[in-house]
Parts: C-alpha cells; sequence; structure tokens
C-alpha cells in the first residue's frame, strides 16, 4: 500500500500516537473527552485518491492531511465539521456523522494534476517537490503517438531537447535534459530510462565498427532501444530534469530520468482495447537539383607547348559541372522519383480488468512500416503481463515483456569504412540529373557500368538502386524485460518493498555485399558479416519507508540499498571471395578469406541511499537525499563516492489563509541542490594490447593499445542548483512555472588527443569542467470552458548555455570521431561552446580584410576554429486542444531560435555539380576582394566564358569559378552552416468519441473514438532543408551529431487515421 513519504525511523519508533492524531499547534495532541477517532478517504470526481488534501476541524486547530491513498485519520466529535481544502479546489465542509467517512471534491471544482511520480517510482504530492519534475499522462501521449516514445515529448516539455535523426524506417531520436554534461565521446549524455523501477536501457547500438567490417554510425541509421516499448503499454511518463530529482538514483542518473510506468489492471469488470492505425508518410524539404548543366566537366585544352588552345566538354567524369544542356537534353527527378510512399500498419490489443485484491494487464501489438527508400522497412511485435496481487500484508507484484524488432536499410551518407564506393543516398543526392538512375542494370541483367571498362569496379561509383537491391542491410533485437517486487505494510506508517529486475537484449546487425560492385577488389566476389552485441542487466532494490505525524509536522525516511551487474558480449563474423557466387555462408569462404573476433565487459554497482523529507502544515517542505555508490568501473582508491542533495519548496498560499486573494490559486518557491557522481567505461583504467596479429615486416605477436589506462581515475561529479516558482490563477485555468538552473560537472573523465612519442594516441584523465545554466517557462491554462466547449493551451520555452574549460594546453578540442564531413566536426573548444562545430577560416588581417594569394583567390592556416554553435538560444512548444461536445482537435507547434547546423547535403551536392546553388553560381561572375601579400587592396573579377592567367598559365573563367565553390571557398566552413531560426507544425489531431448512447444499443462496446492524425504538415524556416538533423544518428556521445545534415534519410510528413474499441 502506496504512503506519502519517509519517516525518520527513531523518532517514529520513539512515537506512539496514531498517524493524524496530532494537534497542528505544535504542542501536541490532547483529545477532548467527546472526541473520536475519525477515518476517511478524499477522492475527486472521478474517484481518484487526492493526496495532501488537508482536513481541519472547524473551530479547532486540529488537522491532518491525507496520505497517498486519499485516506486521513483525525480526531472529531460527532456532529463536528471537518473543513476539507485542496490545491486548486473550493474548500467543502463536511459533518461528522460517524467513524468512517468517504468524502468527494466538488465536481466544479478544478484539481491539479497533483500525483506525480519520483525517484524510485515514488508518488509525491507534487507541491512538496523542491525541483522540477514534469509529467505527461498517457491521453496526452497518444495525441501524437509514435513508435518511439521518446517524440511524443517533443515540444510539450521546457528543457527537453528531442531530435528524430532521420526519417528513416526505425532510426533513433535523442533526448538530452538541460544540455549535456560529458565531453567524451565515450559518455552518452542521455538521462537514464526506468521502466516500471527497473533501468532500461536506451543505447543505440551499431554493433559493427570501422575496424572489423567496416560499419559506421555516419554509413547508415540505427534505433535506440527505448523504440523496444509498445508506446500503447506506457500509463505516463514523468522527466527528472535536476541531479537533485534524481539523485537517488545514483552515479548512472547524472543526466537526469526519464521514468515510464506501464499500464496496470483497474478494479472492475474485464475490458478488452482493440486499436488499429493505418499511416502514410511522404518525403518532405528535399534539396533541389540543376537542371541546366550535364554530367561531365568542363576540359582546357593545351599544346605540347602549354599553350590554351581551348576549352571542350568531357562527360568522363560523374561530377555535373559539364556543359549547359541542349534542346535534346531529358531532365530526371532522380531524388523526387527514387523516395516512395510509406505505409504503416499498427495493431494494438489489450485486455484488463482486477478485483479489490488482484490486477492484471496483458497486451500484444504488431507495427509494420515499410520505408520512403525502397527495400527498406521496420517490424516490430511486442507482448506485456503487468500483475499484482494482494494477501494480507502482502502486495506482490510481477511485470513482463518481450519484443522482437527488425530493420531492413541501406547505405546512407558514406560506405563502410575502408570498402571504396559510396552510400546509396549519398548518390541518390548527387546522381546527375541529365542521367536516369533508374538504369542500373545493362540488358543482361548484369550492374549497368557507366564508363565501361575505363575504370576498375572499385573505382567506380555503385548506382543506388544497386546498393538498395543487390546489398542487403539488416539488424534484428529481440529483447526480454521483467521485474517482481514484493511489498509489506508492517503498520500504517511502515513498509518495505523488495524488487528484483532484468534487461536481457540481442541485437545481431549483419551486411550483405553483392559481388562485382563499386567496393574494394578483395570484397569483389561478396562480403558478408554479422555482429552480435548480447546485453544483460540485473538489479535488485530493497527498500523501507517511515511515515509519522509529530504535531505539525509530518516527517518521513526512506532507506535502501541496490545493486547493479550489466555485461556485455559481442561478436563479430566476416567473410569474402566466396567460392560459390551468391552463397553467403561462412562454410563457403576459405580460413584465409574470413576473420572472427570477440569482446565482452562486465560492470558491477553496488549502492546505499537514504531521503529524509519532512513538512510543516502541508506548506512548507524540506527533502534532504545521500546515497553512496561502489562501482567498478573505478579505481579501487576512488571507485566508492558520496553524493548529496537539498530540496525545499514553500507553498506560500497554504500559509496565507483568508488572506489569500480569490483569482490566486495556489503558489510555491521552490530550491534545490545537488551534487551526483558518474563513472566511466569499463576499463579505462587498465591498458592493454592489440590481439595477436600479423604487424610489419611479418612479425606476429602483440602490440600496444592507441590508448593507455589510467589508475588514478576519479568520478565526474555534477554539481546543480535551481530555484523556481510556480504560480495557479482562477482556480487553475491559468498556470505559470519557470524555473533558473545552473550545472557544473568537474573532474571530465575524457581522453583528448595526445603526442603520439608517448606510445598511445589516447589515455583516460580527469580535467576540464562543463558548464550549463538556462531558464524554463511555462504558461498554460483554460481560457474557455464552456458546457460544449473548451481550449486548454500551454507554451514552454527554454534555453540553455552550455560551455567547457579547463582542458589541457595543446590538447584544447574534444571532437567527436563518428561526425565529421567536409572540413567540420562536431567539437568541443577549450574556453568555447559545448556544442560547437569545428572547421577552417579563410585567413584575414587585423582589418577582417580576406588575405589573397597571388592569383587573388583567398588563403588559410589549415587551423581548426570554433566555427559556429549548434546549441540553440531556445526552443520550446505550443499545444492546443480544443473540444467540442464528442470533437477534439489537437494542434502542435514547436519553434526554435538559434542554433547552427551544417548543410552537408548541399555541401555535398555542390562539390558534384548537382545543388541549384551551383548552377546559380556559374551563371554570374565571381568577384573576390581583399588585400595581396604587400597589404594592397584588390579586387578580382572572373567570369565563365572568358579566360585568365591563372598559376602561370591560361585558364578557362568557368573553371577557376569551378575551383573556388569547390576549393577555396570551403575555406570558410561557415559558408554551409546556417543558424537557425523555424516554427514547425509538429501534429494536428482530430479526435471524434462516439455518443454513449449511440454505443449502448450495441450492447458490447463500452467506448470507441476515431482519429485522424498529420504531423510535420508545416515548416517554415531559414534553412535550406529540414533542419531537425543527426547524421550520425542517436546516442552519439560527448556533443553529440545533432546539428549535422549529411546525405541522410529526408524527414516525413505523415497522415495517419485510427479506430480504438473498448469492449
Amino acid at each position: 500500500m502506496k504512503k506519502q513519504c519517509v519517516l525518520l525511523a527513531a523518532l517514529t519508533l520513539a512515537c506512539g500516537a496514531p498517524v493524524g492524531m496530532t494537534s497542528l499547534n505544535g504542542v501536541g495532541f490532547t483529545a477532548a473527552a467527546q472526541s473520536n477517532k475519525v477515518t476517511g478517504v478524499v477522492k475527486d470526481a472521478k474517484g481518484e485518491p487526492l493526496i495532501g488534501a488537508t482536513i481541519m476541524v472547524k473551530g479547532t486547530k486540529h488537522g491532518t492531511a491525507t496520505d497517498l491513498d486519499g485516506k486521513f485519520q483525525v480526531n472529531a466529535a460527532p456532529g463536528s465539521t471537518l473543513i476539507v481544502s485542496y490545491v486548486g479546489s473550493k474548500p467543502q465542509e463536511v459533518k461528522v456523522t460517524g467513524s468512517s467517512m468517504e468524502i468527494t471534491m466538488d465536481d466544479g471544482s478544478q484539481t491539479l494534476d497533483e500525483v506525480v511520480v519520483t525517484a524510485l517510482g515514488i508518488k509525491r504530492d507534487k507541491k512538496a517537490l523542491g525541483y522540477a519534475i514534469d509529467d505527461i499522462k498517457a491521453d496526452e501521449l497518444m495525441k501524437n503517438k509514435n513508435t518511439n516514445a521518446i517524440n511524443s515529448l517533443a515540444g510539450k516539455i521546457a528543457g527537453v531537447n528531442i531530435t528524430q535523426s532521420s526519417g528513416a524506417a526505425g532510426s533513433g531520436s535523442q533526448i538530452i535534459l538541460r544540455g549535456g554534461t560529458s565531453g567524451s565521446e565515450n559518455m552518452d549524455n542521455q538521462p537514464l530510462f526506468v521502466v516500471d523501477g527497473v533501468v532500461y536501457d536506451n543505447s543505440t547500438s551499431s554493433v559493427g565498427n570501422s575496424a572489423f567490417d567496416g560499419m559506421m554510425r555516419s554509413a547508415t541509421t540505427s534505433s535506440n532501444r527505448v523504440m523496444d516499448i509498445n508506446p500503447e503499454d506506457i500509463e505516463s511518463m514523468s522527466v527528472l530534469k535536476g541531479p537533485a530529482a534524481s539523485a537517488l538514483y545514483g552515479s548512472r542518473a547524472a543526466n537526469g530520468v526519464v521514468l515510464i510506468t506501464t499500464k496496470q489492471g483497474k478494479e472492475g469488470n474485464v475490458e478488452i482495447n482493440l486499436s488499429a492505425k493505418y499511416i502514410t508518410s511522404w518525403a518532405t524539404n528535399l534539396p533541389k537539383t540543376q537542371t541546366q548543366f550535364k554530367r561531365g566537366y568542363m576540359d582546357d585544352q593545351y599544346d605540347d607547348a602549354g599553350n590554351y588552345t581551348g576549352t571542350v566538354f568531357n562527360d568522363y567524369a560523374y561530377t555535373s559541372w559539364g556543359e549547359r544542356y541542349d534542346a535534346s537534353t531529358q531532365s530526371y527527378d532522380n531524388i523526387g522519383n527514387f523516395f516512395q510512399n510509406s505505409g504503416v500498419w499498427d495493431t494494438n490489443l489489450s485486455v484488463a480488468g482486477g478485483t479489490k485484491n488482484s490486477k492484471f494487464y496483458l497486451s500484444g501489438s504488431f507495427y509494420d512500416q515499410d520505408g520512403i527508400v525502397p527495400t527498406t522497412g521496420y517490424t516490430k511485435t511486442t507482448f506485456r503481463f503487468n500483475g499484482e496481487q494482494k494477501y494480507k500484508i502482502f502486495t506482490f507484484g510481477a511485470n513482463a515483456a518481450y519484443s522482437d524488432a527488425r530493420t531492413t536499410k541501406t547505405l546512407t551518407g558514406a560506405a563502410l569504412y575502408g570498402s571504396s564506393g559510396t552510400g546509396a543516398l549519398y548518390g541518390v543526392y548527387n546522381w546527375s540529373p541529365s542521367d536516369d538512375m533508374t538504369h542500373y542494370l545493362d540488358e543482361n541483367g548484369n550492374r549497368y557500368r557507366m564508363f565501361g571498362n575505363r575504370l576498375d569496379p572499385w573505382d567506380e561509383r555503385d548506382n543506388p538502386y544497386w546498393i538498395i537491391n543487390k546489398n542487403n542491410f539488416f539488424d534484428k533485437t529481440e529483447r526480454f524485460t521483467g521485474n517482481f517486487n514484493v511489498k509489506a505494510d508492517i503498520t500504517d506508517w511502515w513498509w518495505i518493498n523488495y524488487r528484483m529486475g532484468v534487461d536481457s537484449y540481442t541485437t545481431q546487425n549483419s551486411t550483405r555485399y553483392a559481388p562485382e560492385g563499386a567496393i574494394k577488389q578483395v570484397w569483389q566476389k561478396g562480403m558478408m558479416s554479422d555482429n552480435t552485441l548480447k546485453y544483460r542487466f540485473l538489479s535488485t532494490n530493497l527498500m523501507t519507508n517511515f511515515n509519522k505525524q509529530f504535531g505539525d509536522f509530518n516527517v518521513n525516511l526512506m532507506l535502501g540499498t541496490t545493486t547493479e551487474y550489466a555485461k556485455s558480449v559481442r561478436d563479430y563474423m566476416m567473410a569474402w571471395n566466396f567460392a560459390v557466387e551468391g552463397l553467403y555462408s561462412y562454410s563457403n569462404a576459405t580460413d584465409d578469406n574470413k576473420k572472427f573476433q570477440h569482446g565482452s565487459s562486465r560492470t558491477r554497482l553496488v549502492g546505499v541511499y537514504g531521503e529524509l523529507r519532512a513538512d510543516w502544515r502541508n506548506a512548507i517542505f524540506l527533502t534532504v537525499t545521500g546515497r553512496n555508490d561502489w562501482n567498478s568501473t573505478l579505481p579501487k582508491a576512488s571507485r566508492s563516492f558520496f553524493y548529496p542533495s537539498v530540496s525545499g519548496a514553500i507553498a506560500f498560499t497554504e500559509l496565507m489563509g483568508e488572506a489569500r486573494p480569490d483569482w490566486l490559486t495556489f503558489g510555491k518557491l521552490r530550491a534545490s541542490w545537488a551534487e551526483v557522481g558518474k563513472g566511466t567505461v569499463p576499463y579505462m583504467t587498465n591498458t592493454t594490447l592489440w590481439p595477436v596479429k600479423t604487424y610489419l615486416g611479418g612479425v606476429t605477436g602483440v602490440g600496444n593499445n592507441w590508448e593507455r589506462g589510467n589508475p588514478y581515475l576519479v568520478p565526474e561529479k555534477t554539481r546543480s542548483t535551481e530555484v523556481g516558482l510556480e504560480l495557479r490563477f482562477f482556480q487553475n485555468r491559468l498556470k505559470f512555472d519557470i524555473a533558473y538552473y545552473t550545472n557544473k560537472s568537474i573532474n571530465q573523465i575524457i581522453s583528448p588527443r595526445g603526442p603520439q612519442s608517448t606510445g598511445y594516441i589516447f589515455c583516460m584523465q580527469n580535467v576540464g569542467v562543463v558548464y550549463n545554466k538556462g531558464l524554463e517557462i511555462s504558461l498554460g491554462g483554460t481560457p474557455i470552458q464552456t458546457k460544449d466547449f473548451t481550449w486548454d493551451v500551454s507554451l514552454n520555452a527554454a534555453g540553455n548555455r552550455g560551455t567547457m574549460d579547463g582542458l589541457p594546453a595543446g590538447m584544447d578540442v574534444m571532437y567527436v570521431t563518428d561526425v565529421q564531413y567536409g572540413n567540420v566536426q562536431a567539437a568541443t573548444f577549450s574556453g568555447g561552446h559545448f556544442m560547437a562545430i569545428a572547421g577552417k577560416r579563410m585567413t584575414r588581417d587585423e582589418k577582417g580584410r580576406l588575405i589573397l594569394d597571388k592569383n587573388g583567390m583567398p588563403t588559410t592556416d589549415n587551423k581548426s576554429y570554433e566555427v559556429a554553435n549548434r546549441e540553440a538560444k531556445f526552443t520550446g512548444g505550443l499545444n492546443n486542444t480544443f473540444t467540442y461536445k464528442n470533437f477534439s482537435l489537437n494542434m502542435l507547434w514547436e519553434f526554435r531560435v538559434g542554433g547552427a547546423v551544417f548543410n552537408g547535403t548541399k555541401y555535398a551536392m555542390t562539390q558534384n555539380g548537382v545543388s541549384q546553388f551551383s548552377a546559380d553560381v556559374r551563371n554570374q561572375p565571381l568577384t573576390i576582394s581583399g588585400v595581396n601579400e604587400k597589404g594592397e587592396e584588390v579586387t578580382n573579377t572572373w567570369e565563365a566564358d572568358k579566360t585568365y592567367t591563372f598559376d602561370g598559365k591560361v585558364m578557362s573563367g568557368y573553371n577557376i569559378i569551378k575551383n573556388y565553390y569547390t576549393g577555396y571557398y570551403n575555406y570558410e566552413s561557415a559558408n554551409w552552416i546556417t543558424d537557425v531560426n523555424s516554427l514547425r507544425l509538429r501534429s494536428l489531431s482530430l479526435t471524434y468519441t462516439l455518443p454513449k448512447a449511440f454505443l449502448a444499443k450495441t450492447k458490447f462496446i463500452k467506448r470507441a473514438s476515431l482519429t485522424a492524425t498529420a504531423t510535420n504538415l508545416l515548416l517554415f524556416t531559414n534553412y535550406d532543408g529540414d533542419p531537425e538533423a543527426a547524421a550520425s544518428g542517436s546516442g552519439v556521445g560527448g556533443s553529440s551529431s545533432v546539428g549535422f545534415d549529411y546525405c541522410g534519410v529526408p524527414s516525413t510528413a505523415s497522415f495517419a487515421f485510427g479506430v480504438n474499441l473498448t469492449f
């Protein structure tokens, strides 16, 4: 049975007074002779218990507050009057007519969503919290339901930044709360996910690696593992943003926590729910291509003496810097024709019910999606069982979930590392519009070779249709999660709970390369690889809770201990040069044409924790927590670390009494401080050797790994402060929240690139400090409410400022390995922004003038600079719901101001002469102004149809202009970067609920609704494309890949129609 909080054990055991039989004047309890003990429960109009409702005996100072079950005890004489008040409701007076009472607040009273799920799954009265927490219920999540539950939070919570990495079937999303705290790419800055009290892995696993089979994050798409949950099973999602909110979860929760609570059965008749939805989606915001210039290039001609003789067109090139179209040239919309409309079937079935002592919930779902890229898709099957049984003082609970997810995908922006060729999407965007891209087979059904035998196959560029039809890339994940818990309500003030949980999944990524493609020579007879990750996580948690009231004070103490064990096993298999063509089998290759690799890691964590909470008159609240972890990833000397937190809140309207104006319903000030530690990835304290292999000179042996271990590491620590104000006006018709926070993450565990003279490239060190500070504002309410019409609206906005400092001299930049495109890279600079873009700059003098070379072209020093900041100035959302009788219209807008995005797609298309920009610059003169080596101001102009002396020889203006925009122009990386502003209509949904009178005639349908939903219908932005991009996918550590757009699967818009029936 749930209790409101935690109690100081010594005081509890020393106190013999029953809960509630106290005096609120602090002197102690003195019962009048005629008083009786009155027990009862307070509920809202829907029959749900109300937590923290205040019960006062009229004319006295005697009273109490309801617990987590809405129950109370108070001494009151028969015939006396109880005054029942609750935040957001009008006080009610109720006569005492017996020893047991059930009180229901008036139907006309508007109540707050006071009960929220906090750390360790404890439900608490929201007004008692000294930190920010947001709770999104199932009905809100379903308004823009997405198979990736993270996406349903987008635009709804201030300070929660969600980036959908691409429009590919099964692609993942990234969630960041209040900025990243770790600068190392080995450390994921996403929050901890906890499902029904058990830690749930949300990593995005690219199981292969560039050193084995060439797989990179930037080469394809991957899913984040929260996608394994069926969104229909979710009852609520609680977001704990700051360390103070999540401190009880230990070192894994330094980036915040997302608590997911799944549905349970309810007392009453068994209900069967069936929902079915069909979704169609299409690619949006596709890049514009030029249709003026052919594939090829303009070739300057010279005689044997080096004299210029003219410029001729040459089609021996994949790029489109050739001559202008003539009347006979046909143009092809290769990009638009490549992407197809996607179809999705989403079906869910659940059965739920219960009695007073037992409850159950059983569900199954099937999700089947065709991708907008032909031959790609994503399917997911899930099953879940949640059960609860009460027996005497015990409550037993069990949850079990199984999922099977399969993704068929393709190469996107790049080929496998070291394999030659390109990605399919790179080919789509850069295929010449003067060539028909669908022509990928010759008349014999073999691969069409554009230049015949003039190039070796491994030096050619594969047609995207060849890649998607002949090369296969797929992954599959089977997952089981479950937990068992038992709770014993020893007394009405003391309970004990034990929980054990498991999270286990196996992911296999597979690659099949067809023979004779544009791949390296040793793979010309085909290649296959299968890379498997097996993940196992076991946890236990023992917790006890005490609760007592002493005079005006309610005191709670919670104590607990937890253990965690995680094991990852990776197996890599690869074979090539098959003896029998088309037979992908490891038995079809000789031993010297296949290889295998194995790796595993284990981590353990033991923690003890405690939380002391106290409140005075249900108006002033104080919470103190402490936790100590022993983490196996750190050296023995520093693997034990303690972190505390303290938070408080003053519900000042509860103290105002009759002085509170009618227009002010509720007001609260809150503040918190916390310090949370974080370990590192396994084995960073050890220096290891490479596996046995053959080195230069044919010598077989072992060699140093490129990363040196550090046996002196200490945990990262994040220190956080937060202050906030919550106000409610006009019986909750208007709500306002504001919070300001600061985070300082010290002792960063990072591995900056060092001098190779040490014998190593990297070494984990405790250096650097990450700072985050920000402001969050939420405003909402119900502007209109009549009998038939209601308008609910909420607006949120937040801005974070993330920076880093304190890196060692000479190692003052942290790069993200898999996030580098063109001449830019995701980076964090010491003394700069956390989400920076590193790139080049054209050289300028002290007056900002370009320094030009002898030809009048810009120069560069080839150094790496911070050229942009990817973090937005502020982001937010506007959510409207209009309800008229049985119709409900929901409209969700998202906005963003600032934040850089690198347009790598436009960059690549320009290098290949395919972008509209590349055509525009060819149609106008090129003028460059600056200073020469002598400091003299000069201005030069080149025109395409003229010739000029360049590097001592005559060159056509056409090629000078081409060379500028494919070379010199890139010296200024900012030329491809946009500081983005955007406004997006994220979702628009209309729901019609069938009348109950109509359904009653069927005698078996209890509820029914029809829903039509559209997503991403409108986007207003100054960016050339869709700025929501993360080219290397979700789950990239450090400063992530957010803000990099490079030849990926484009974003999609969609329309869905669904039916929901309850029997």
